[in-house]
């Protein structure tokens, strides 16, 4: 964890690994993936409290974008996070990564760029994510 800023974990969702979900996803809260999503994964809510943990069997094929994310799985698509975004040691990511803060575990593999977001461009994701809740 970078200097305390991980936020507790609050799972409001549980997509066991038995389950596979074709399409784009949206959902507020907190959300557990064990299983596999084949196409894009947003996770957000109007306080800022989105939150995506990804176990060490879970796949999204597609793009994430959620306030927090924490990956022990694979991801293949890009990443945006406004917050903070933990890779784990596990983790496998095939895409470009736009963050706030970002803790990478010794043993991640991440084959793409990874860009640090200035404040103006967090302010247009909460913008536009507070848009689409409305």
């Amino acid at each position: 964890m970078i200097f305390g800023r991980r936020k507790k974990i609050h799972i409001d969702t549980l997509i066991d690994k038995d389950m596979i979900i074709r399409g784009d996803t949206n959902v507020s809260g907190g959300v557990r993936l064990d299983g596999k999503i084949y196409g894009n994964f947003k996770v957000s809510n109007i306080d800022n409290s989105g939150m995506i943990v990804m176990g060490s069997e879970s796949l999204v094929k597609g793009n994430i974008l959620s306030n927090h994310i924490i990956i022990d799985g694979k991801v293949i698509g890009n990443i945006k996070s406004s917050e903070y975004i933990e890779i784990n040691s596990n983790a496998e990511i095939h895409g470009d990564i736009e963050y706030n803060n970002i803790e990478i575990h010794a043993g991640a593999k991440v084959i793409g760029s990874l860009k640090k977001m200035n404040q103006k461009e967090i302010g247009k994701v909460l913008k536009d994510e507070q848009d689409q809740n409305n």
